[in-house]
C-alpha cells in the first residue's frame, strides 16, 4: 500500500509497505483502490537482498566454463546463497481487507456491484437533502460544469465532454459469447498552447480520487520506449518495447491533451494531419475537442477578467463561491453511476436517425472529412446518451428530448471542432442574401483568397512599367471574380450571393488574416487594395 498524493506535501514521494494478504482475500482489491487493513505489524526477511548479483554470478561462470555443476543445476534454497548478512524489513499481516469510500462512511461497496438504495442509507439527512435538491435541479450539468471548473473561462463543450466522461456510460457483458462492450468514455484534447489543456487534466486528476497523471516530458529525447494499444473487447493493455512485451488487465476512462503537429492547429487541414497518431488509435476516442487560440477582443477581455479575479482570489484566499462543492459531486457522480440506464425506444430511434444524418454527411465529404464514421462512433453515441441519463439520475432514456440534445450537441460540436473548415463572415445588412448561406468551407474560402492574390500579382507584374499603379479597387476585384464564375451563376440570387461571399472574404482578408493591406482611408467604401509583400500561396 502507499500513501495517496491528496495526504503529501508538494514534491514529496510517498511511501508505501508491504501487505501480505492469505486465502480468500487475495485479488478482492485492484490496483488503486482505497482500503483499509485490519492485521498485524510483522518483521519478514528481507530475501530480496539475499538474491541480489554478485559473488553468486562470478561462481556460476567459473563453474560453467569448468562444466561443472551441469547435472546439479535444479531448485535450491536459501542454503545454497553461502554465508550472507541477513537484513529485515517491515511488512503488514491483513486478515480483513474494507473497501473504503469515504464519502459514504466507509462501506465495503464493490465498484461494479454499487446499489443506490444502499449507498442512500449511508448519507447524512442534510447530505439526503443536498442529494435530492442536485437530482431536482434542471441546470444540473451546467451547475456541476461551473463548480468543477471554475477558474476556466468558457469551452463549454469541453467541460461537458470532461463530465460525462466523470460519469461514463455502462459496460455490458455477453454471458452466453463472453463479448465485452465498454462502457468507459475516452476524451482527447488538440489545440493550441495556453488553451487549458493541462488545466483540465490536472483538475481531473485532483478530483478523481482513481487518476493517473503522467506527461510527455519525462520521456527520452527518442519520444516515449512504449506504444500502449488497448483491446476493445478485452479491455488489455498491451506494452511493447525494446523486447519486452506485457499486458495489463485494466479498466479506465482516458483522457488525453496533445499540442498539434507544428505547435498550432492548421485550419486547412484535417484533424488526422495536425496530430500524429494512427488511425487504431484515434478511433479509440468517443470525443476529440479542438481547442484553438483566437484574437476576439471580448474572449481576450473575459479571459483576462477571469485571471486577474483567480490571482486576487488567491492573494486574499479568498474561497470561490460555487453553487456545489467538490464533495456533493463526489457523492453524486458516486450515486449516479449506480444507474444503469436502458435505451427506450424513443432514445433509440433518435440515435439511429443521428447515426444515418453522421454517414450522410461523411459520405457527402469523403475527401475532407477527419475520418470516417464507423459503428464505433454510434457506440460512443451510446455510451454519451448513457452518460447523460446517469447524469440526471434516469434508469431509462425513454423521453431522449433533453439528454440526446446536449449528447447531439457536444457530438456534433466535436465534428464541428475537429473538421475546422467553416468560415464565418458577417452578417449581410442589405438583405440580398440568407445570412446562414454566409458560411462557407474553409476549402472554398483559400481557394478564393489564392484566386485574388493571383489576379492582383498578375495586374501588379502587367503594369510594372506603369508608374501610376497604385493597386486594386475592391469593386473591380468583385466584377472580376463574377466574370470567372459567371458560368455557375444561372439566378440573380446567386449572383448575389457570390458577390457578398467575395466582399466578405476580401474583408476578411484585410482585417483578420492580414494578406490584403488597405492603401487608403478605411472609412472608404471602395477601399484599394494590395498583396501583403511577405505573404506566400502555400502548396497546399
Amino acid at each position: 500500500m502507499q500513501e495517496t498524493q491528496t495526504e503529501l506535501p508538494r514534491g514529496s514521494i510517498p511511501l508505501s509497505l508491504d501487505v501480505i494478504l492469505r486465502g480468500e482475500l487475495v485479488e478482492t482489491i485492484q490496483p488503486g483502490d482505497r482500503c483499509d487493513f485490519v492485521g498485524a505489524l510483522i518483521v519478514i526477511p528481507d530475501v530480496a537482498q539475499l538474491s541480489a548479483p554478485g559473488l553468486r554470478a562470478e561462481a556460476s561462470n567459473r563453474d560453467r566454463r569448468r562444466g561443472i555443476g551441469k547435472e546439479q543445476e535444479g531448485i535450491t534454497g536459501l542454503k545454497a546463497l553461502g554465508v550472507r548478512d541477513m537484513n529485515y524489513k517491515l511488512a503488514f499481516l491483513a486478515c480483513n481487507v474494507t473497501a473504503s469510500v469515504p464519502s459514504f462512511g466507509s462501506r465495503v461497496l464493490a465498484r461494479e456491484d454499487l446499489d443506490h438504495n444502499e449507498l442512500w442509507s449511508q448519507l447524512s439527512e442534510n447530505e439526503k437533502k443536498v442529494m435530492r435538491k442536485m437530482s431536482q435541479d434542471k441546470s444540473i450539468a451546467q451547475n456541476l460544469i461551473n463548480s468543477l471548473f471554475p477558474d476556466i473561462y468558457g469551452n463549454d463543450e469541453v467541460k461537458l465532454g470532461v463530465l460525462l466522461m466523470l460519469f461514463g456510460g455502462v459496460q455490458k457483458r455477453s454471458e452466453e459469447e463472453g463479448t465485452t462492450l465498454r462502457g468507459d468514455i475516452n476524451v482527447c484534447l488538440i489545440g493550441d498552447p495556453s488553451t487549458a489543456k493541462s488545466q483540465f487534466l490536472k483538475i481531473v486528476e485532483h478530483f478523481s480520487p482513481r487518476a493517473v497523471y503522467t506527461s510527455g516530458k519525462a520521456s527520452s529525447a527518442a519520444g516515449l520506449t512504449a506504444a500502449v494499444v488497448k483491446d476493445e473487447e478485452s479491455f488489455e493493455f498491451v506494452i511493447e518495447a525494446a523486447g519486452v512485451k506485457a499486458t495489463l488487465n485494466a479498466r479506465a476512462s482516458i483522457l488525453a491533451a496533445a499540442n498539434p503537429v507544428g505547435g498550432r492547429y492548421d485550419r486547412s487541414r484535417p484533424l488526422k494531419n495536425n496530430i500524429q497518431l494512427s488511425a487504431s488509435i484515434m478511433s479509440r476516442f468517443d470525443l476529440f475537442f479542438v481547442l484553438i487560440d483566437e484574437c476576439n477582443e471580448i474572449v481576450d477581455y473575459a479571459i483576462a477578467r477571469r485571471i486577474l479575479d483567480t490571482h486576487r482570489q488567491l492573494a486574499t484566499q479568498e474561497k470561490v463561491v460555487t453553487v456545489y462543492s467538490l464533495d456533493d459531486i463526489h457523492r453524486y457522480i458516486t450515486f449516479a453511476r449506480c444507474f444503469k440506464p436502458r435505451i427506450g425506444d424513443a432514445a433509440a430511434k433518435l440515435l439511429v436517425s443521428e447515426y444515418k444524418r453522421l454517414r450522410m454527411s461523411d459520405s457527402n465529404n469523403s475527401t475532407t472529412s477527419s475520418w470516417r464514421i464507423t459503428v464505433r462512433q454510434l457506440e460512443s453515441l451510446i455510451r454519451l446518451s448513457e452518460a447523460l441519463a446517469r447524469l440526471h439520475c434516469e434508469g431509462e432514456m425513454v423521453d431522449a428530448a433533453e439528454p440526446s440534445a446536449e449528447e447531439g450537441g457536444v457530438f456534433r460540436e466535436r465534428n464541428r471542432e475537429v473538421e475546422g473548415s467553416t468560415v464565418r463572415t458577417e452578417d449581410d445588412r442589405t438583405g440580398r442574401v440568407d445570412s446562414g448561406k454566409l458560411k462557407i468551407k474553409f476549402e472554398l474560402y483559400k481557394r478564393i483568397a489564392d484566386m485574388l492574390v493571383l489576379h492582383i500579382r498578375h495586374d501588379e507584374e502587367t503594369e510594372e512599367n506603369t508608374e501610376n499603379w497604385e493597386g486594386v479597387r475592391q469593386s473591380q476585384l468583385v466584377q472580376w471574380y463574377l466574370d470567372m464564375m459567371e458560368e455557375s451563376i444561372d439566378s440573380e440570387e446567386e449572383y448575389n450571393l457570390q458577390k457578398t461571399i467575395c466582399e466578405r472574404v476580401i474583408r476578411r482578408l484585410i482585417t483578420e488574416d492580414n494578406i490584403l493591406i488597405q492603401l487608403n482611408a478605411e472609412t472608404d467604401e471602395d477601399p484599394i487594395v494590395v498583396v501583403h509583400p511577405n505573404y506566400v500561396i502555400s502548396d497546399e
